[in-house]
């Protein structure tokens, strides 16, 4: 009785294997199809918005294949039957008129029948399954009919990515600036590390310069930044960073002594330094005329002495341990102790020499802070797109050189319209296209000519109605322009060293902005470049 049992359940078992191997040739065309839908999906989306190239979306698409028809496989092959389940199956596919599902509810107890009607019962049940041609009866055959909604799906897919897809580039685009950013990121992280490092720096003067690039970082940081905004956003820290730099360097020293500069033939070296805002070359100075104080007259020395104590006044304000060292130089010169004046001199070389090395660590960052900005600026161009940039930056700045030439010509300013108008037009070049000094890369920069200046500057007429008219002009870049120095002499005319600074600070806040097009920004640092003295 076990024993015939056991071979009603082999045949139940043999009959359920080969049902799976059916189930799984109906199962494949549909996983197929799904992955493929799926796939479609994908391109579709990537066509959309900028998500995948057509490279990543194939290996995505043979991804979801395999996911797919892995998963339909698994679900026919890992199912699990019951006898009983079987038996119904062979009952209803072999047309057994449910001699399996009652021997095996016989032997399951479910049933209830004698020794003799059971033994009679499960023989006539092995003698029926004896007779069933399985493979006649529950062939293994795929319907076309089922391959058709995969092949629909394929179809599709080939023409999705065979078809160019404007999305791509700007993807391509996209990460190229994302991994320039997260470069320049690691970049800007490495040099304030660089500055937190520097012992020569004070804790105030560290944390001055890692403030900018505090502040670049935690914008860089936003996910998804584009580039205008990065770029934006270290334009922002080189602007602030080159405000560190003229501050450091000695551009508020120089303002202070504007009214009450060192003039003495004693202290010209010094004086010429501080007035010109250089630090490094103050820091020079002093050391040198604390060496030559033995060798000065008494008349000399106190003229130097009301020099350093004047000085030392109108420092107090600006730089206190400074103003404090030219004190006791001057004190000390009135005593006629010229050693203790050399050692003051000493310590006032000493505090321009540390402002001059901070101005230092300040521009180097700026200058890192500007390679960083042009290489995320330009990251993601192709040489195409690059060339056509360029013709564009030069062709609106040949108009734009253009419209200043005749601006200048124009105008009916008789102190000195037409040395401006020459200046505009002159010979050399630099209004039609021909390389400007200082232009670095752009070749269509104007530049107005050359000026000799001394400490009084140079009188040169400024070609713009915002002098003669500011309400015509309005705010540059959104904000608010930086007033102007009163205008030295008749006819709209001013010292050039004293407003370049104005309109340079006014350019480099609409920088900082981003209100500029990427394309114009280097060419505006490159025309103030070329305007330095």
């Amino acid at each position: 009785m076990t024993g015939g049992y056991d071979d009603l359940l082999a045949y139940l078992r043999r009959w359920d294997g080969r049902r799976r191997r059916a189930e799984l040739l109906a199962a494949l065309p549909r996983g197929l199809a799904v992955g493929l839908a799926l796939g479609l999906a994908v391109a579709l989306l990537s066509r959309a918005r900028p998500w995948l190239t057509r490279g990543e979306t194939m290996q995505v698409t043979a991804l979801l294949l395999l996911v797919a028809t892995a998963t339909a496989a698994l679900l026919v092959l890992l199912r699990r039957r019951t006898p009983a389940e079987q038996a119904r199956f062979a009952d209803r596919q072999f047309g057994l008129r449910e001699r399996m599902v009652a021997a095996v509810e016989i032997h399951a107890g479910t049933l209830d029948a004698d020794a003799a009607v059971a033994a009679r019962q499960l023989q006539d049940a092995l003698n029926a399954a004896a007779g069933v041609n399985a493979e006649r009866q529950l062939p293994l055959s795929s319907r076309w009919r089922d391959w058709l909604p995969g092949a629909a799906a394929l179809a599709l897919l080939a023409v999705a990515l065979w078809l160019p897809n404007p999305q791509e580039a700007i993807l391509r685009q996209q990460r190229a600036v994302a991994a320039e950013v997260a470069q320049q990121a690691a970049n800007l992280e490495a040099l304030a590390e660089e500055i937190a490092a520097d012992e020569t720096l004070t804790p105030e003067q560290q944390a001055a310069l890692q403030q900018p690039l505090d502040a670049a970082l935690a914008a860089l940081a936003e996910p998804d930044i584009s580039r205008e905004s990065a770029v934006a956003a270290l334009s922002a820290a080189e602007t602030e960073l080159r405000r560190l730099d003229q501050q450091f360097d000695g551009a508020n020293l120089s303002q202070a002594l504007a009214q009450a500069g060192l003039g003495g033939d004693g202290a010209s070296g010094l004086a010429q330094a501080l007035q010109a805002g250089d630090a490094a070359r103050g820091g020079a100075a002093a050391a040198e005329l604390a060496g030559e104080l033995g060798g000065m007259d008494a008349a000399t020395r106190t003229d130097l002495a009301a020099e350093l104590a004047a000085a030392a006044e109108a420092l107090a304000a600006t730089d206190e341990a400074l103003a404090e060292s030219l004190a006791a130089a001057a004190d000390a010169l009135n005593e006629g102790d010229t050693a203790t004046a050399s050692a003051a001199l000493n310590e006032a070389a000493a505090a321009l020499n540390e402002r001059a090395a901070v101005a230092q660590q300040a521009a180097t960052a700026a200058d890192r802070l500007d390679s960083a900005r042009q290489a995320v600026a330009q990251a993601g161009e192709s040489g195409t797109t690059a060339g056509m940039a360029q013709g564009e930056a030069s062709g609106d700045q040949s108009g734009g050189a253009g419209d200043a030439t005749t601006g200048g010509a124009g105008g009916e300013d008789d102190g000195g319209g037409s040395a401006a108008g020459e200046g505009a037009t002159g010979g050399e070049g630099t209004a039609n296209g021909g390389p400007s000094p200082g232009g670095g890369h752009v070749e269509s920069v104007y530049v107005p000519p050359s000026a000799e200046l001394g400490e009084e500057g140079q009188a040169m007429e400024l070609e713009v109605q915002c002098l003669g008219d500011p309400s015509t002009c309005g705010p540059v870049g959104g904000q608010s322009p930086s007033p102007l120095p009163s205008a030295a002499g008749a006819g709209g005319q001013v010292p050039y060293d004293q407003v370049l600074g104005d309109y340079r600070a006014a350019a480099f806040e609409s920088l900082a902005a981003g209100d500029i097009p990427l394309r114009l920004q280097g060419i505006i640092r490159d025309y103030f470049a070329a305007l330095e003295p």
